[in-house]
């Protein structure tokens, strides 16, 4: 049986038991780095990357992208992500508090970068947007909707189908090709994935010729396009990309950085990138730097000189 049509045939047995796994599984040790030239284009931060223009269709939770030349992406009702005055405390006697009181937008069709140094409270911050976390105190809404009013059912249902999370190394499962990666979450939902959709990302993401492969054939970058694509296919109203060049030499890194930007401009793609690093400020259309658990700074770059800007505003971070 070939599955949606992607010219991979997925043995029965395997695809009734994918609902057992954990979809964020264990890591795969990453493998040598992608080439630095290839066929997405290289964009610099003066750049008009060509934004994609998105759209809620009306009474559903169905968004439209339109690709318009020169464009500015649209807000899509709902959509994005917000942090209103959150709190993380761990433990009770000797509490240790991650998060102080943080609040933060990651407006609709746009990338915002959060940097920080380790220790910061960047990690906790994600997992709180992700509804991985409950925050102590404050409330988290994405595409409109309190996660904190959500049961654990009604929450795993969400971030299964509205959240998207992309790690170093992609979290892949080791046992499924990376087409049966891609489409997981639609086999557990029992929903099916829009064709037209699923071709524009495996082309625009390159990973057609990946599908067949398994995690440990993938390189690391390869891996993490595959878990892109899982979350550009699913339409996920969030985007949340945690430290994706931590492990990647400086070349690689900033090819990665193109692909996460195009998932934005070409996609009408709302992503979050929490990174150690000031060159991923230089593709973030916001920039807000975390210190202690508090944001210390937020600003939107001018065009052409976002690398400056990030570098002397985040000077401290290692």
């Amino acid at each position: 049986m070939r599955l949606f049509g992607l010219g991979h045939p997925v043995d029965d047995n395997v695809r009734a038991g994918r609902a057992s796994h954990e979809w964020q599984s264990r890591a795969v040790a990453e493998s040598p780095a992608l080439p630095a030239e290839g066929p997405i284009p290289a964009c610099t931060a003066a750049e008009d990357r060509g934004p994609c223009q998105a759209r809620w269709r009306a009474g559903s939770n169905e968004r439209e992208e339109d690709v318009v030349s020169g464009a500015t992406p649209t807000n899509f009702g709902g959509g994005g992500a917000v942090a209103e005055r959150i709190s993380k405390r761990f433990g009770t006697e000797r509490a240790v508090t991650a998060l102080r009181g943080i609040s933060l937008r990651a407006e609709p069709g746009h990338c915002t970068a959060v940097l920080g140094s380790s220790g910061a409270g960047k990690s906790v911050l994600l997992r709180c947007l992700a509804g991985l976390e409950r925050p102590t105190e404050g409330a988290v809404r994405v595409g409109g909707t309190d996660l904190g009013r959500l049961g654990e059912v009604e929450l795993t249902e969400f971030r299964r189908d509205r959240i998207g999370v992309v790690y170093q190394h992609g979290n892949l499962l080791p046992e499924l090709t990376a087409e049966d990666n891609l489409l997981l979450p639609f086999d557990i939902s029992g929903r099916r994935p829009d064709r037209s959709r699923l071709d524009r990302v495996l082309d625009a993401l390159e990973v057609r010729e990946l599908l067949e492969r398994r995690p440990h054939q993938l390189a690391g970058p390869e891996q993490q396009r595959v878990a892109l694509a899982r979350v550009l296919v699913q339409r996920a109203d969030v985007l949340l990309a945690d430290e994706p060049t931590g492990a990647l030499d400086a070349v690689t890194a900033r090819h990665m950085l193109r692909v996460l930007r195009r998932c934005t401009d070409e996609f009408g793609q709302t992503v979050v990138l929490f990174s150690a690093h000031p060159r991923s400020a230089a593709y973030a259309d916001r920039i807000v730097t975390l210190d202690d658990g508090r944001v210390t700074k937020e600003w939107e770059p001018a065009a052409g000189c976002r690398c400056a800007q990030a570098e002397a505003a985040t000077d401290h971070i290692a």
